[in-house]
Formats: C-alpha cells, sequence, structure tokens
C-alpha cells in the first residue's frame, strides 16, 4: 500500500515495551511500524521473506525477537496468514486524539477491508482494544457491515 509518510514518535525510544526488548526485537518493532506493507490501523500482511531480506536478521534471530515483541504486546502474529497486528500503531497512524467524522470512516473502511474482504486475523481483537479510546467502533466485526 502506497503511502505519503508514517509517524513514527521519537519517544517511542522510551516506551515501557521497547525499553523491555533487545536490540533485534527494537530492529524489528521498528521494521513493523514502517514497513512498506503496513496499514494505519497496524494490521497487514508481512511476510517473513521479505522481513529477513530488509532487516538482515537471521531466521533465528527473527524468531526471538518477534517472540520478544510479541511477549511485551508490541505485536501479535498469525503465521498461518502471516498476518501482523502492530497493536499501538493506529495512536500515531491515525490518532492519539479525538478522531474527525472522516477520520473515523477511514478507520472504518479499513477495518471493514480487513475482515470482509481480506479475512484478517485480529480486527475483532483491534475493536476491542480501541472500543474505549474509538467510542464509534461498533461492537463486533459483523457490524462493520452496517456502520
Amino acid at each position: 500500500m502506497s503511502r505519503k509518510f508514517a509517524k513514527v514518535y521519537p519517544n517511542t525510544w522510551k516506551s515501557k515495551k521497547m525499553r523491555a526488548v533487545s536490540s533485534n526485537a527494537k530492529l524489528l518493532g521498528m521494521y513493523l511500524l514502517t514497513s512498506p506493507s503496513y496499514c494505519m490501523v497496524g494490521i497487514y500482511e508481512q511476510f517473513c521473506e521479505a522481513t529477513l531480506k530488509h532487516t538482515g536478521l537471521s531466521d533465528e534471530d527473527f524468531d526471538q525477537a518477534l517472540h520478544e515483541l510479541k511477549e511485551v504486546d508490541f505485536v501479535r502474529y498469525d503465521a498461518d496468514t502471516e498476518v501482523v497486528w502492530v497493536v499501538d500503531m493506529a495512536m500515531s497512524q491515525v490518532s492519539d486524539g479525538r478522531l474527525s467524522e472522516r477520520q473515523q470512516k477511514g478507520v472504518i473502511n479499513e477495518l471493514t477491508r480487513l475482515h470482509c474482504e481480506c479475512q484478517f486475523p485480529f480486527v475483532d481483537e483491534f475493536m476491542a482494544y480501541y472500543r474505549e479510546r474509538y467510542d464509534f467502533l461498533p461492537e463486533t466485526p459483523a457490524d462493520l457491515y452496517w456502520a
């Protein structure tokens, strides 16, 4: 997916999640925040082969780094579909504050595409995680059709 820019805040380095992981996990985390495949809500296909090529990590280092990032809830990853969810990505890529009506529609459209068209995992988890912050989210992914 093409984009003009992505936000990566300098305080990312100070976060508890990033301080708690190794340098390889930091590299992988930054790669996932800036991946050419990313989408604004942080749920996207991230093929291992491309990740290894772009980061230079070995298979073993990648597995260990991914494990560390999952342990601190920086990412969730489905190996069968090679879909990643960078858990807090929407707060920087969409908005960390109040969303405009246009931004809300963009989030709903993206979640609908991911759930309905792509049948990606993590849409329901995203909605549960962000529902308090983004009160416009419907209760279930099935309700996205009507949002």
